[in-house]
C-alpha cells in the first residue's frame, strides 16, 4: 500500500533528518554554511585522532586552516562544537535514507536498507564513526539534551518501522518493537566497533549483508 505523509514511520524520519535541510540561497549564507561544514569536518578528523578530552581548539583551527578566534563565531566552546557533529552527521545519515526509501515496496526492504546505510555511512567516514560508536556513544556526551535526541532518532525510526512492519504482516505479530530494536542496533553497533578496533571484520561491505539477513529472519514473520 503506499505510504501517506502521516505514516508515523515518515514523520519521524523527517523530523529527524530537519537539521541538515538548513536550505537558503543567499551567497553570504551558503559561503558561512560552508565554512561551518569545513569546521566540523577538521574537527571531526581531530576528535578522532585525539579524543574529544584532549583535543584543544587550537588543533582544530589549525587543521582547519582558520584563527581559533574564528571558531567562536559559530560555536562558543568545545563542547558545543563535538556536540554539533553527531547532530548534522546523524542527520545527513537520516536525509540520505530518507531520499532513497520511497521506491522500495515493503518495511522489510526499507530496514534493510537503514541497517546497511548505517554501516556504509560509517566505512565510508571512518573518523566520524570512530568519534560516534567509540568517543560519544559510550560518554557523558551523550546528556547532551540535542545529542541524545539525535541518537536516540536512531531507535525511534527503528521501532516505528517494526510497528509498521508488524501492522502490514511483514513482521511477527508478537514482535516487541523496542526489543527487536535494541537487538538490531546492538548487533550493528557491535560489528561497527570490532571493526574500528581490531580491523574485522576486514571487508566490512561483505559481512554487512549476511548480518543483516540474519537480523531479518528473526522478526520475519512466519507467512
Amino acid at each position: 500500500m503506499p505510504d501517506s505523509i502521516t505514516d508515523p514511520w515518515l514523520e519521524i524520519l523527517g523530523q529527524a533528518a530537519q537539521p541538515h535541510q538548513d536550505g537558503g540561497s543567499d551567497p553570504k549564507q551558503q559561503r558561512s554554511r560552508q565554512r561551518k561544514r569545513e569546521l566540523l569536518a577538521a574537527a571531526t578528523r581531530v576528535f578522532a585522532r585525539d579524543g574529544i578530552a584532549k583535543a584543544k581548539m587550537a588543533d582544530v583551527a589549525k587543521e582547519a586552516g582558520i584563527a581559533v578566534s574564528s571558531i567562536y563565531d559559530y560555536y562558543p566552546s568545545k563542547e558545543a562544537l563535538a556536540y554539533e557533529i553527531p547532530i548534522q552527521r546523524l542527520a545527513h545519515l537520516y536525509a540520505a535514507f530518507l531520499e532513497q526509501v520511497a521506491p522500495l515496496p515493503t518495511m522489510r526492504d526499507r530496514l534493510r536498507l537503514f541497517l546497511t546505510m548505517t554501516v556504509d555511512h560509517a566505512r565510508d567516514n571512518p573518523d566520524w564513526a570512530r568519534l560516534l560508536y567509540l568517543e560519544i556513544w559510550p560518554s557523558v556526551l551523550i546528556e547532551e539534551a540535542r545529542v541524545r535526541r539525535s541518537v536516540d532518532d536512531f531507535g525511534r525510526i527503528i521501532v516505528a518501522m517494526l510497528r509498521e512492519g508488524s501492522r502490514r504482516g511483514e513482521f511477527r505479530a508478537d514482535l516487541d518493537p523496542h526489543l527487536s530494536a535494541t537487538i538490531l542496533m546492538g548487533s550493528i553497533t557491535h560489528m561497527l566497533i570490532t571493526w574500528l578496533l581490531y580491523g574485522r571484520p576486514q571487508d566490512l561491505a561483505a559481512a554487512t549483508g549476511p548480518m543483516v539477513d540474519t537480523l531479518m529472519g528473526l522478526i520475519a514473520s512466519p507467512r
